[in-house]
């Protein structure tokens, strides 16, 4: 009697052990990607800023501030923002030209702007309102290089 119990107990344990070993261990790890911006500009904080899906540019400038000198109409509040992009805050200046309301002379005034470019971003404004700074490259000429040249100089 006493070796069917240790007999029994030898194989419960073996059994265990094979059942334990053959049995997968799944470890659910909930992965969670941070999402970055880039800020420049006249934010109170500037270079990479975490931020959660789905935020909108208000919330952001509630969370990182502006400097006092800040132009905010520059910018679009209701906008959602898309991770790693990059958003630029421009100064207040008494020079800027004004996207909406600039004439053709107006941007020849800028380096490199001749009639025709001029003329493209006015016609651009006749179809879509700008929104945002950034929405002169739409313009056809004007991609980013030119747009981080010129983006000082313009106001909406």
């Amino acid at each position: 009697m006493r070796k069917w119990k240790i007999l029994g107990f030898l194989l419960l344990a073996i059994m265990s052990a094979i059942y334990s070993f053959s049995q997968p261990q799944v470890v659910k790890q909930k992965q969670e990607t941070a999402l970055y911006v880039t800020l420049e500009g006249a934010f109170k904080k500037t270079g990479e800023v975490k931020i959660k899906e789905g935020m909108r540019m208000k919330e952001l400038v509630d969370q990182v501030g502006v400097k006092e000198n800040a132009s905010l109409a520059a910018l679009d509040l209701e906008r959602v923002l898309k991770a790693e992009s990059r958003y630029y805050l421009p100064v207040i200046r008494s020079d800027a030209i004004s996207l909406n309301k600039g004439s053709i002379e107006d941007f020849m005034k800028l380096k490199g702007v001749g009639r025709k470019t001029a003329e493209k971003i006015v016609n651009y404004r006749n179809t879509h309102v700008y929104t945002c700074l950034e929405d002169i490259m739409n313009v056809e000429g004007i991609g980013e290089k030119r747009y981080l040249a010129y983006r000082d100089q313009l106001c909406l």
